[in-house]
């Protein structure tokens, strides 16, 4: 559990994914409140800079308490976030044995959309889980209607589990949501 020491920067050919600060609020704003991004998701995202400020802070908060760790994902020439990617464990926390399945959360701005950047994010992610964590099995909960999140988890590996009817609610809309279950299994 020395990931928890210090928070683990995760680094690719372009990539650097890394521990999001109050200074990127900002950004992390400006990527949810593009309706492209949240049109998939059971939330809108903070309403203003303010809220994405809280959201931060809570986040690093179960990065603390070791309920989750969320990266947020950056250009090795940029600094600038353009999206994140998160595990947290479907009960307890990181620390519980045997490890809970790992769920997978991501989202990138559109601008960054087609250019492979999730991809490289998702590979990186999904192999630390695997060979540091020692996730046995890591699930994603998608909107059917995303094809596109649906195909980038296929390619990873993730196979189709099921539909989950009306599974969950949205925060704004309260309107129930169904979703398919995907999940990798490391051997």
């Amino acid at each position: 559990m020395e990931y928890f020491d210090q928070f683990p920067i995760l680094s690719t050919g372009r990539l650097v994914l890394r521990q999001m600060t109050l200074e990127d609020a900002a950004d992390l704003y400006h990527i949810y409140s593009d309706k492209q991004v949240i049109k998939y998701l059971d939330w809108n995202g903070p309403s203003d800079v303010e809220q994405a400020r809280a959201l931060i802070l809570s986040w690093n908060e179960l990065f603390m308490d070791k309920k989750l760790l969320p990266w947020g994902i950056t250009r090795q020439s940029d600094p600038k976030l353009i999206g994140t990617i998160m595990y947290m464990p479907s009960r307890g926390t990181f620390e519980t044995i045997p490890l809970f399945p790992l769920s997978i959360g991501f989202e990138l701005s559109t601008e960054y959309w087609n250019q492979g950047i999730m991809s490289e994010a998702l590979e990186e992610v999904t192999q630390f889980g695997i060979h540091t964590i020692g996730a046995h099995r890591i699930q994603a909960d998608v909107v059917p209607e995303n094809t596109a999140s649906l195909r980038i988890l296929k390619k990873f590996g993730f196979k189709y589990e099921g539909l989950l009817k009306q599974y969950l609610k949205h925060d704004v809309t309260s309107i129930f949501i169904d979703v398919v279950i995907l999940a990798l299994i490391s051997n």
